[in-house]
């Protein structure tokens, strides 16, 4: 499985013409099959560990009533996000025997080739649901262009909104034969990874991976390279891999509390040992970042 895409939707080439299309022109095709997803604020409706349980050549009248939107088609199958509150439930039968989880766990512990499509579904559904109300003028928004944008209900207003990413920078830190791992403050005991932060306005990637690094453990980096991006739903954040050096007479750490709890450099040897006594946790395959520190082992 290609981690780095795990969360990364490839789009069919008439993808914007179906986004952009009417919901009730999508609905009414033939020889398609729909394939639903539902979500109930942040969470995902399951039915034996399947997302896509309900699958339909035709669209209900029932189900026309509540807010539908176009996520993805392949070939023939188009793929829907149904975005439901809790009072819903009593008027979709077929949902009450079904089960609701948390999307991250869902997403780590059910290892799917649906994930991508699930996580795009999940995103838009996170973001119809944090818009509903004009960020221009507060009136009460509604969805356009099959649920991939929405528009402002005010007629002097209008304001259409779309779907944002946010760029954020993920780095490994080498030193001669070492990298720098740190971790959070609220994360489980042993867990280290790479360093990370959002890109601020009027900033570069490259100079958003200095201040990061800086502001963080101290360090000043220099030989910056680009290495690979991966997408990351929870939290819509599209994420910028690099790598970074530090010169072996600048790398004494300078820890801020404030922003992680702790921060060491490792030899590769110490991470494959830690890891076999379960004293060090590297993240889930799926992360950017457990990518960016395999590639470092492997070259040391």
């Amino acid at each position: 499985m290609d981690y780095l895409n795990y969360y990364s939707l490839k789009k069919s080439r008439n993808h914007d013409e179906l986004r952009s299309s009417p919901t009730e022109k999508i609905l009414k095709l033939t020889n398609i099959t729909y394939n639903f997803l539902f979500f109930l604020e942040g969470k995902v409706i399951t039915k034996e560990k399947n997302p896509f349980f309900f699958k339909s050549n035709k669209v209900s009248k029932n189900l026309l009533k509540f807010p539908l939107s176009f996520i993805a088609n392949k070939k023939n199958n188009f793929y829907i996000l149904c975005s439901l509150k809790k009072d819903d439930l009593k008027k979709i039968g077929f949902l009450k025997t079904c089960t609701l989880l948390n999307i991250r766990e869902f997403l780590f512990d059910y290892k799917t080739r649906y994930s991508s499509l699930i996580s795009a579904g999940y995103s838009l559904h996170k973001w119809q649901h944090n818009n509903r109300y004009c960020g221009s003028c507060g009136s009460i928004t509604k969805m356009d262009d099959n649920g991939n944008s929405i528009v402002c209900t005010k007629i002097k207003c209008g304001k259409k909104i779309f779907p944002v990413v946010y760029p954020t920078v993920i780095v490994s830190i080498s030193c001669g034969k070492m990298i720098l791992l740190a971790r959070s403050l609220e994360w489980k005991k042993n867990l280290y990874s790479c360093l990370a932060g959002f890109c601020e306005q009027n900033e570069s990637a490259e100079d958003a991976v200095k201040r990061e690094v800086y502001e963080e453990v101290g360090l000043e980096v220099e030989k910056i390279n680009y290495k690979y991006s991966q997408f990351w739903p929870f939290s819509s954040n599209l994420m910028l891999g690099f790598e970074a050096k530090v010169s072996p007479r600048k790398n004494a750490i300078k820890i801020n509390k404030k922003e992680i709890d702790e921060a060491k450099w490792f030899s590769s040897n110490e991470i494959k040992s830690l890891c076999r006594k379960h004293q060090l946790i590297l993240p889930k395959r799926e992360a950017i970042a457990y990518s960016l520190i395999q590639d470092w082992i492997k070259k040391n």
